[in-house]
């Protein structure tokens, strides 16, 4: 299932001591509701004691805060920049939470669930995550707005540049129990580094939908009044998440169905060669100190990520919330691509990167919060050089966006 440094769940490593009684033994009983009607689990806080949150899940609280404070600078650059850039970054606030809110309600999807962080929204949802997307949504589109490219080419590029701001998160998250997946969903079955591949290619087709409809509402507007804001956010909010299941319906094909690394290498080269044909025509802004400001935080994000998946242990992290239900095994159901997939997770058949050696007894059936305990890196050399390749390459497009007046660095066409 890993095509590259997947982990082993063989490999012992050091962790924290586990919570306190045996968690994995406990099944839901609520008397608690969220707002959308799905049940509260009993052990579920809102707010997380640090102190807990650090010794069990240290990485996870560095990207918490990253993410958190990455959205608040965007806002701020968008405060100063005006209701265009204003638009982008409610617009990806909305489209971004709204997409994460339907793949989660939809059983034929709902095949990744959250770890509990600091400040949780829902038992699914943490503060965070809504500001991930305004993350790898804002800095892309306004950093490639900025050259004034034509519209195919900067939605192109926009999808481009998400993809290398998001990849190093989405391997790095993923690593580290930052989330768990469905283990047996065919959809995210391909993956590079523990990434699916899949999860790319929405990036990559989300993000451009993204910046096209954004495009189509500022275009050859010099003033954002009122009633253009309002049209351009539902716009973009309501149409985001339909032009991607689009692309990525055709894309998938690619792999008999199934988005694979074929799929992902096609969507990949297709967005190049747009984005590539409208670079002769750009009319770049000059970078300016709100701007500068921009590129710190940029920076920091490429930063922060590589540091925390070099200097962190795997093996050391243990994430206790909602994760795919357990349940008998083999028990088959069907995705939202047709395909068959096993219902539960299946305690003595799996393939993902934790185990249940941190708890007294693997969770019985029938639960669904309960405790997992991250695994060493298989292949740590492979890993590495690969996360530092993706970093160092996601760095230097954002660079070529941002750096200098021309907007792209010397680059000719």
């Amino acid at each position: 299932m890993y095509a590259l440094g997947g982990r082993n769940p063989a490999t012992v490593g050091a962790r924290p001591d586990p919570p306190t009684g045996d968690t994995n033994r406990r099944r839901l009983k609520s008397t608690r509701t969220e707002p959308y009607g799905l049940p509260v689990p009993p052990d579920f806080h809102y707010f997380a004691d640090w102190g807990t949150q650090w010794s069990r899940m240290p990485s996870f609280m560095l990207g918490e805060l990253l993410f958190i404070v990455s959205a608040a600078v965007a806002l701020w650059h968008a405060a100063r920049r005006g209701r265009d850039h204003q638009l982008v970054w409610l617009a990806a606030l909305i489209a971004g939470t709204a997409n994460d809110f339907i793949f989660m309600a939809l059983p034929l999807v709902d095949n990744f669930w959250q770890a509990q962080g600091t400040i949780m929204l829902t038992p699914r949802m943490p503060l965070y995550i809504p500001c991930v997307y305004v993350s790898f949504m804002y800095w892309p589109t306004v950093g490639v707005r900025r050259l004034g490219l034509p519209r195919w080419s900067g939605a192109a590029l926009s999808g481009l540049a998400a993809c290398a701001y998001y990849a190093p998160y989405d391997i790095v998250g993923a690593t580290f129990l930052w989330w768990t997946w469905h283990d047996t969903d065919q959809p995210i079955a391909a993956r590079i580094l523990g990434a699916p591949c899949s999860s790319t290619l929405w990036v990559l087709t989300f993000a451009g939908a993204f910046a096209c409809l954004v495009d189509h509402t500022l275009r050859g507007r010099a003033v954002v009044d009122g009633r253009a804001f309002a049209v351009g956010l539902a716009k973009v909010a309501g149409l985001t998440t339909l032009v991607m299941m689009g692309q990525m319906t055709v894309l998938q094909r690619v792999d008999g169905g199934t988005p694979g690394i074929r799929s992902l290498l096609v969507g990949l080269a297709v967005y190049a060669v747009v984005a590539a044909l409208g670079l002769r025509h750009r009319t770049p802004r000059p970078v300016d100190g709100i701007d500068r400001v921009a590129m710190g935080m940029i920076a920091g994000h490429f930063a922060l990520i590589l540091t925390i998946g070099l200097a962190f242990d795997p093996a050391a992290h243990v994430s206790t919330g909602l994760h795919q239900p357990v349940g008998p095994c083999h028990v088959e159901a069907t995705d939202i691509t047709g395909l068959t997939r096993f219902a539960n997770f299946c305690v003595g058949d799996f393939d993902e990167p934790f185990d249940f050696r941190c708890v007294d007894t693997p969770p019985a059936d029938g639960a669904t919060w309960y405790t997992v305990c991250g695994t060493a890196l298989r292949n740590p050399t492979v890993w590495r050089i690969g996360l530092i390749a993706i970093v160092c390459v996601g760095a230097v497009l954002f660079a070529a966006l941002w750096v200098g007046a021309a907007g792209i660095v010397r680059l000719r066409v």
